[in-house]
């Protein structure tokens, strides 16, 4: 296996565990200070970092198609969830426990397939585009950009409803994701050594 295939396997291994998990762990609500903001947007920010690192090292069309799959392995796990949930289960406390912490996870998906389908394109196209000169400036743009736009979606589809504040938590999900972006921006510039530059 060549160096550009074996990377294209750890950022696809990275992507993906990052888009199903963050379905699993999305259902606890976070509270820090005035921030507001489910407990997956870490590992869902960091996709887009990922899918940006895809797209310069391996190739855009490789990072394109790691989208789709992303969205069929979101869409794959979340049906299996759902299955589960519908089984008998042994024991009362077991199947109660498992709806408790799973069963709301078709209201997260549903929230996340929509986030995850307009702004991971978007953030696709973003960074893709002949605009941005440097990666590590398209990166932080486009990731910047398809944040906003992801947290409105999600925030609204997921909790409307179930939480009165949704301004604060689109607000505060929003200054936390600009954060994680912030940090985690230098992360990107592995793609140099990821390509052996």
């Amino acid at each position: 296996m060549d160096r550009r295939e074996k990377n294209a396997m750890i950022l696809t291994t990275l992507f993906i565990t990052g888009i199903v998990i963050s379905n699993v762990i999305a259902a606890k609500v976070v509270k820090l200070g005035v921030f507001l903001f489910p407990s997956s947007i870490v590992s869902y920010t960091f996709t887009f970092i990922i899918a940006n690192m895809m797209s310069d090292v391996v190739g855009k069309e490789r990072s394109k198609f790691l989208v789709f799959m992303g969205f069929l392995a979101q869409a794959t796990a979340s049906g299996l969830i759902l299955l589960g949930l519908f089984l008998p289960s042994a024991s009362i406390e077991r199947g109660e426990a498992y709806r408790l912490l799973l069963g709301i996870n078709w209201r997260f998906t549903l929230a996340s397939l929509a986030a995850y389908g307009t702004s991971q394109l978007m953030n696709y196209y973003i960074f893709n585009s002949k605009f941005f000169r440097k990666a590590s400036v398209a990166n932080l743009a486009s990731v910047l950009i398809a944040q906003f736009f992801d947290t409105l979606i999600f925030t609204i589809v997921a909790f409307v409803g179930v939480y009165n504040q949704l301004f604060n938590m689109v607000l505060s999900q929003y200054v936390v994701k600009i954060i994680i972006v912030l940090v985690t921006n230098p992360i990107f510039l592995l793609t140099k050594k990821l390509k052996g530059e």
